[in-house]
């Protein structure tokens, strides 16, 4: 009996480590199956990863725009290639003048809060650009507007960021204001002096000659002709391009203007080389006035720019782009009452304008250094 006691649990203990084993078993298949799996799904996810981390950024950034422009007290940034705005409105008092900081997405602007003039900053080249507060200017909004346009006097900015400046005291005598408030933002204090000449010589600018463009290859010049009965009056008066070692092209022989030009201002040339763009005085008031026009060096495309004046000189009204394309503003119509200024853009190979949106002014955003 004990015998068979012994041989019957034996048997018994042999059949629950053979079990026993084969559950372990089972459960490492199962872990090595889970771990297989489990490594599958986390290399998905790791090439998921490597996949999104090579995927270009399609995001405008400002530092990728081209000029910045106001829609009330909203700054927006524009870029010619996406042709895509970015609007920041993290400011809410009117914005009244502006000026980027040397070099940089820095800008310095006046606003006017309660009637007051204050000066502020803001970075927009950092991750969260905020407003700024520098200095109230101690000047009323009211002694800061020019009489003839309505507008608010300029910000002046020194090359080295220091200074700033603004004009106040408009007097129709000269059809300017008559003094300027200079501030040290070094020293945090207003620069005090009665003569203006010396608060102006603050912000005078200093060129490097060898950065300047080499105009020596390209001249501009203007002549007129005569009719034989009148002397005095002249039938035509034309601007012409010379450039070296190239025949003298006429510019404006296939212009019509309303009055013919009496002179012509220099011409801005296209960082390209290739077109330019000048004013053509018609006529004289408090202000020279008259369009201006763009033409090709070689004298084949040739435009009168529409709703441009000589006299129109506040704020930045035109710009070339790095890639040839020409931003200005339409200012002026007959039909003053439903006019609204409005952005133009003639493109690198078109000799066409088109409107891009109506504002009334835009400032081009610095190239950082």
């Amino acid at each position: 009996m004990i015998k068979n006691w012994e041989k019957y649990l034996a048997s018994g203990i042999m059949l629950v480590a053979v079990t026993a084993m084969s559950i372990v078993a089972f459960s490492c298949k199962s872990n090595d199956k889970k771990e297989s799996q489990t490594t599958k799904e986390d290399k998905v996810v790791a090439d998921s990863i490597a996949e999104d981390s090579i995927v270009e950024d399609t995001t405008l950034k400002i530092a990728d725009c081209d000029f910045m422009y106001f829609r009330g007290n909203k700054f927006c940034f524009f870029s010619i290639e996406r042709m895509d705005s970015i609007v920041y409105e993290g400011e809410t008092d009117e914005i009244v003048n502006y000026s980027f900081e040397p070099g940089s997405l820095g800008l310095y602007y006046s606003v006017c809060k309660d009637s007051s003039m204050v000066l502020k900053y803001i970075d927009f080249d950092s991750e969260e650009p905020t407003p700024k507060h520098i200095v109230n200017w101690d000047l009323s909004c009211n002694d800061c507007i020019t009489e003839t346009y309505g507008t608010y006097s300029s910000l002046s900015v020194s090359d080295d960021g220091r200074y700033f400046g603004v004009n106040y005291d408009f007097s129709w005598d000269g059809y300017w204001f008559t003094k300027i408030k200079v501030y040290d933002n070094e020293l945090h204090k207003f620069v005090t002096s009665q003569n203006n000449e010396k608060l102006y010589s603050y912000f005078e600018r200093s060129y490097d000659e060898e950065n300047d463009d080499d105009e020596s290859t390209i001249s501009f010049s203007e002549d007129n002709s005569y009719d034989s009965d009148d002397e005095d009056l002249p039938q035509s008066h034309n601007y012409y391009c010379e450039q070296k070692g190239k025949k003298k092209v006429c510019l404006t022989d296939k212009l019509k203007f309303e009055e013919t030009p009496e002179e012509y201002y220099a011409g801005i040339v296209s960082p390209k080389g290739d077109r330019v763009v000048f004013g053509a005085v018609t006529g004289w008031g408090d202000f020279p006035h008259g369009p201006y026009c763009i033409a090709s060096l070689d004298g084949k495309y040739q435009m009168i720019l529409d709703g441009t004046d000589l006299s129109y000189d506040e704020g930045p009204s035109m710009a070339w782009l790095d890639d040839g394309t020409f931003l200005y503003i339409a200012n002026f119509m007959p039909d003053v009452e439903n006019f609204k200024p409005t952005i133009m853009a003639i493109f690198p190979d078109s000799t066409k304008a088109v409107e891009l949106f109506n504002v009334s002014e835009f400032v081009m955003l610095p190239k950082k250094e």
